[in-house]
């Protein structure tokens, strides 16, 4: 298994962890992709044989909350998935733990996440890697409607 940030003619591959349909998939792709064009998102992955397993967007510029990031210092953690058959084994908090390492090693000193408030698993994991400051509350876009809570990590 490798984790590493993707390049932009590799997003393809993440259609199988999209929870959605064929429609909402190619409104997404054309969305991230001009992010990606934008230089506005990093997609992190955990690959198994050439497929993609686990990802996380790392988004450099707030949409909805202008409190998701601060240019050079913060961002937000969106579009956190790990394939159902390779839950529980890890995989999501080593894939946490490796984009906040590369990240810190690029200067940011701070990472939101957004969760949905009745999510305790998530928030269980979160909470664990120290996204326990909340910071504000947001709803989410048509890819995910959900509410959710804003928390913020900072380090040293």
């Amino acid at each position: 298994m490798v984790i590493r940030k993707i390049l932009k003619e590799e997003f393809i591959k993440l259609k199988e962890l999209f929870p959605g349909n064929e429609e909402l998939w190619i409104k997404y792709r054309g969305q991230r992709l001009q992010q990606f064009e934008n230089k506005e998102i990093d997609v992190y992955v955990i690959e198994e044989d050439e497929k993609f397993i686990g990802e996380i967007t790392v988004n450099y510029i707030s949409h909805d909350l202008l409190a998701e990031t601060i240019p050079n210092i913060r961002v937000y953690f969106e579009a956190f998935r790990i394939d159902k058959k390779y839950q529980g084994k890890g995989l999501g908090q080593k894939l946490i733990e490796y984009t906040i390492y590369d990240l810190k090693e690029n200067g940011f000193k701070e990472f939101t996440i957004g969760v949905e408030e009745d999510n305790e698993k998530a928030k269980y994991i979160y909470f664990k890697y120290g996204f326990t400051e909340a910071i504000d509350y947001g709803k989410g876009d048509e890819f995910d409607p959900t509410e959710y809570t804003l928390y913020l990590k900072k380090e040293k």
